[in-house]
């Protein structure tokens, strides 16, 4: 959204809040959602990219050590 556009929003908001509140609330949720939800997901990302990463690591591991005690 540019400049302008936010403007328009919060005014139109803020002006339905005076005919009813509710819709100003689910207004102003819809708006912050995305960010919300992007931000709540971002850590599961990261630790299933590091949780996939050292169990690899752990399987090479493994199979380095059944190599050495078949030798």
């Amino acid at each position: 959204m540019n400049t302008i556009s936010k403007i328009f929003f919060w005014i139109f908001t803020i002006g339905l809040g005076f005919v009813n509140p509710l819709i100003s609330v689910a207004l102003v949720i819809l708006y912050y959602l995305p960010g919300i939800i992007q931000s709540a997901c971002t850590p599961c990302i990261d630790t299933s990219e590091i949780h996939e990463e050292s169990h690899s690591q752990n399987m090479d591991d493994y199979s380095n050590d059944v190599l050495e005690e078949m030798k």
